[in-house]
C-alpha cells in the first residue's frame, strides 16, 4: 500500500467510525501486507479518536493463530470516547450490527513499557504485580468493514470490531478468591420488564480457565507505538459467553455472581 492509499484508507475508517457506518467495498490497492502495516494503520485511525482506556486482546492460542493468519498475539485500544461505566446509556444508532461479550479484565496500577525484541519476556510474577484489581465488563462489539467479512489485519486496523466497553465494578482481592474456569456469567435482556437469557458461560473460555494468561500473552506482545501498558489501563481478555447480537432497545444485564453485575441501557 503506498502512502496515498493509506491516507485515504485511515482517514475512511476514521470517519466511519465517526459516522456509523461500512467501508464497503475495501478497494484492491488498500491492502494490508503484515501486521507492521496494520498496526500503524490502527495507530493513525486511533490518534484522532482518543486516548487508550484499556485493550482487547485476540489470537491467543497457537489455534487461534492460525485460524487468524497471524503469528502472535494482536491487541487493540479501547478508545475513551467509547468506554462507560456500568449502567451506560448507549442508542442503537450509534451501531451497525452490535453484539454483546461478557468478559473479564484486569486494570493495571503498574506500567508493563513494551520491551525490546530478544529482551527478557514479562514473567507471570511480573505481570501479576502490576495489576490492581479484576474488573467484569460488557464490550459491545461492531465492526465498519464490509459484511462480508475483512482479514484478521483489517480487523486488526479497525480495533479488532471494537464499538463500546462498559466497565463493571473492581474486586481488588480476587487473588485466589475467584475460581475463573468455575465461575459462571450470565447475559440477560429486559424489555418491559420480562427477563430474557442471552448466553452463559464461564471463564473456562479463556484459556481454560486462566485469563490472566491473557494479560501475559499480550504484555510479551504489546501493540507496538503506544508507549506499552500503562498504569490506569485495563486488558480484557475474551469473551466467557460468546458474541450474541443485541435484540433491540433494551436494558441488558451481565450477572458474574458474587463478583457483581455489569448494565447498560440500549435506547
Amino acid at each position: 500500500m503506498n502512502a496515498t492509499d493509506f491516507t485515504a484508507a485511515t482517514l475512511a475508517l476514521i470517519e466511519a467510525r465517526r459516522e456509523t457506518r461500512r467501508v464497503d467495498p475495501l478497494p484492491a490497492a488498500w491492502s494490508l501486507g503484515d501486521l507492521t502495516i496494520a498496526y500503524r494503520m490502527q495507530r493513525a485511525i486511533a490518534r484522532p479518536l482518543g486516548e487508550a482506556r484499556g485493550w482487547k486482546v485476540a489470537a491467543l492460542t497457537e489455534a487461534q493463530q492460525q485460524a487468524m493468519a497471524v503469528p502472535r498475539p494482536i491487541a487493540a485500544p479501547l478508545l475513551a470516547p467509547w468506554v462507560q461505566a456500568s449502567a451506560g446509556r448507549l442508542s442503537l444508532s450509534q451501531f451497525i450490527q452490535p453484539t454483546l461479550e461478557c468478559e473479564f479484565a484486569f486494570e493495571l496500577i503498574r506500567d508493563l513499557p513494551e520491551r525490546a525484541a530478544g529482551a527478557k519476556p514479562y514473567t507471570r510474577a511480573e505481570v501479576d504485580a502490576a495489576i490492581g484489581s479484576l474488573r467484569i465488563g460488557i464490550e459491545v462489539g461492531d465492526s465498519r468493514l464490509p459484511a462480508a467479512g475483512a482479514s484478521t489485519l483489517w480487523q486488526l486496523a479497525d480495533g479488532l470490531n471494537n464499538g463500546a466497553y462498559i466497565v463493571g465494578p473492581a474486586n481488588a482481592h480476587w487473588r485466589g478468591d475467584v475460581a475463573f474456569a468455575e465461575h459462571e456469567v450470565v447475559l440477560r435482556a429486559v424489555v418491559e420488564g420480562h427477563r430474557s437469557e442471552l448466553a452463559r458461560g464461564t471463564g473456562r473460555a479463556v484459556l481454560d480457565g486462566d485469563p490472566l494468561g491473557a494479560v501475559v500473552l499480550v504484555a510479551n506482545a504489546q501493540p507496538p507505538g503506544y508507549g506499552g501498558l500503562r498504569t490506569g489501563q485495563f486488558v480484557t481478555t475474551g469473551s466467557c459467553t460468546g458474541a450474541v447480537a443485541v435484540p433491540g432497545a433494551c436494558a441488558v444485564e451481565a450477572d458474574f455472581g458474587a463478583l457483581g453485575m455489569v448494565r447498560l441501557r440500549f435506547e
